[in-house]
């Protein structure tokens, strides 16, 4: 994280840990409060505790496209995807969220996994023309999200209409479009409420802060993290890497997979089981009637100790109550499930924001 930035942050109220893991950023003052918020209320929350990589250079299109399982040919400084490397044997390695400024794809990643990505992305290079570098440090990034947070960001952009016409630029109001505003990268995410992520310079990052703060209450970043669980996008980590393959995080429902779009590692895996399988398990939205906050990869299991799945995201929910993203067994999915550590601990299912084709 940029100094400069902390000590922003720092200014309006935040408390960083001083783990010799690395700086966190606890809460602004008030965790019990914050955890309340969201989604009903707009959240400003930093997430600077995401990795960013760089990848630039006259073959960074083609060499991201022979790796990823999207099409990065539709990433563009208009728009963004999700996508994510595979093993040979069609397991994720990673998961990004992927976008564009000028002639540089920048990739979002859980920063335990940004390390070993970065490195083994470098063995692929061989004769290509591409960099590919830790640009964590570069840009400032924090996420926006509110019933009108769509609003709020016109009133920024129409503020610069007012003095320069030629500077009116619409928000993002759809899906996976990136508006490019003086030093920002704004990109609309999914989600129950309007969702947008910053990446940019300081000084802008720090204006748009500004405004948007005006209206809505700075968190952690697990106030994020709670949104992402409840638009059903998993984040695969170092606990969770190499663990499942797309379908059993619903990526080909959120749009993570192109069938069309080539080879990649572990395309053939991934492709045989579209047209030719059928996926025994997929990614379920929990509720867990417990407040202890389980472990990625905490067992699932049936009433008669079976194993039926696997915890991948797990936050504390407003109410106190633990909502998870959970790889599990689509024939126990409608069992009476617990968690295997807390017999106790029932699970309850929750909706997704999209359909999940189990056929």
């Amino acid at each position: 994280m940029k100094p400069e930035w902390k000590k922003f942050l720092i200014d309006c109220g935040a408390e960083f840990s001083d783990s010799s893991e690395g700086e966190q950023l606890l809460s602004f003052g008030n965790p019990e409060l914050e955890r309340r918020i969201p989604p009903q209320g707009a959240v400003l929350s930093n997430l600077s505790d995401r990795g960013l990589i760089e990848v630039h250079g006259e073959d960074a299109e083609s060499f991201l496209q022979n790796q990823l399982t999207n099409d990065i040919r539709n990433v563009t400084e208009a728009s963004h995807q999700a996508s994510a490397w595979c093993s040979p044997k069609g397991r994720i390695i990673a998961n990004f969220r992927i976008f564009k400024r000028r002639d540089s794809y920048f990739l979002a990643v859980s920063a335990d996994l940004l390390e070993h990505v970065v490195k083994k992305l470098r063995m692929y290079v061989m004769m290509s023309k591409v960099t590919i570098e830790d640009a964590s440090e570069s840009l400032i990034h924090f996420g926006f999200a509110g019933e009108l947070a769509e609003e709020e960001l016109q009133e920024v952009l129409d503020l610069d209409c007012k003095k320069d016409q030629a500077a009116c630029q619409p928000v993002p109001k759809e899906t996976d479009q990136t508006l490019q505003y003086k030093t920002l990268s704004i990109l609309r995410l999914p989600g129950t409420v309007p969702r947008f992520e910053v990446f940019g310079e300081l000084e802008d990052a720090k204006l748009l802060w500004e405004h948007c703060n005006v209206k809505a209450a700075p968190v952690s970043s697990g106030g994020w993290h709670y949104l992402n669980i409840l638009a059903g996008l998993p984040v695969i980590t170092k606990d969770s890497s190499e663990a499942w393959i797309p379908q059993m995080v619903n990526y080909i429902a959120i749009g993570g997979v192109d069938f069309k779009k080539g080879c990649y590692p572990g395309q053939e895996v991934v492709a045989r089981l579209n047209y030719l399988g059928k996926t025994k398990r997929r990614m379920y939205h929990i509720q867990i009637n417990t407040d202890v906050l389980p472990n990625v990869n905490d067992a699932i299991s049936s009433k008669d100790d079976q194993e039926a799945g696997k915890i991948l995201n797990a936050v504390i929910n407003p109410d106190g109550k633990i909502e998870a993203l959970a790889i599990i067994k689509i024939a126990e999915a409608e069992k009476e499930l617990a968690l295997s550590i807390d017999k106790e601990a029932t699970i309850n299912l929750l909706d997704l924001p999209y359909s999940v084709d189990d056929e």
